[in-house]
């Protein structure tokens, strides 16, 4: 087993005991997401400039960090909400429109997705689910490469990249090679963070 495989399995097991344990709790990890994400929504701190900024988010699966409340929060703000297709196992995600209630059938991988007759849309800001993030902003998923080949293709100029994830998921280091792509922020149930290119913390918000 290779050492990013270890650690893997490390962290799904981290993100499973986070997520049984957020479901005892009297406040949910998902609306403390929403809190943190406040100066997101309501002071820039990057390009995102609502209504109208096209927003990707995945709906999660088993013990992913559930973005849904973060989604409704921006879609009440005039953003405009799209969710992540699986087209080829080694093509990158496209996404189509979705709007807080739209119907969401069964996809590849286990996925949930729009209709075939929702538009594709192009994203301006993309939440990515993760099972590790190391403070240089180095994301671990789970090894399909999907949103590493997905973020290739645009620019830092057009795609904000935020990672969601429990306080569990983050450690200090985590290997990277070439294809892995950065984030350009993460959000946790204590904290928003946004890096600069050369991987400077430009913004930190902490609870």
């Amino acid at each position: 087993m290779t050492v990013k495989n270890e650690l893997r399995q490390k962290l799904y097991r981290k993100r499973s005991r986070a997520f049984q344990d957020d479901q005892n709790s009297e406040e949910c990890a998902a609306l403390k997401l929403v809190d943190m994400a406040e100066p997101l929504i309501d002071r820039p701190v990057s390009h995102l400039d609502l209504p109208d900024t096209v927003i990707a988010a995945y709906i999660p699966i088993g013990s992913e960090i559930d973005p849904r409340p973060l989604m409704t929060a921006f879609h009440k703000r005039g953003a405009i909400l799209c969710v992540p297709e699986v087209v080829e196992v080694d093509a990158p995600l496209q996404f189509r429109e979705w709007s807080p209630g739209d119907l969401l059938i069964s996809g590849a991988l286990g996925t949930l997705q729009p209709l075939s007759t929702a538009r594709i849309l192009k994203p301006d800001v993309m939440f990515l689910p993760l099972v590790g993030v190391d403070q240089n902003g180095v994301r671990l998923g789970q090894g399909g490469g999907f949103y590493d080949r997905t973020i290739e293709k645009f620019s830092r100029e057009e795609l904000l990249t935020i990672g969601l994830a429990f306080d569990a998921q983050m450690i200090d280091d985590l290997p990277r090679e070439i294809h892995d792509q950065y984030l350009d922020g993460l959000i946790s149930p204590s904290c928003c963070k946004i890096w600069t290119e050369d991987r400077k913390v430009r913004y930190l918000l902490q609870s």
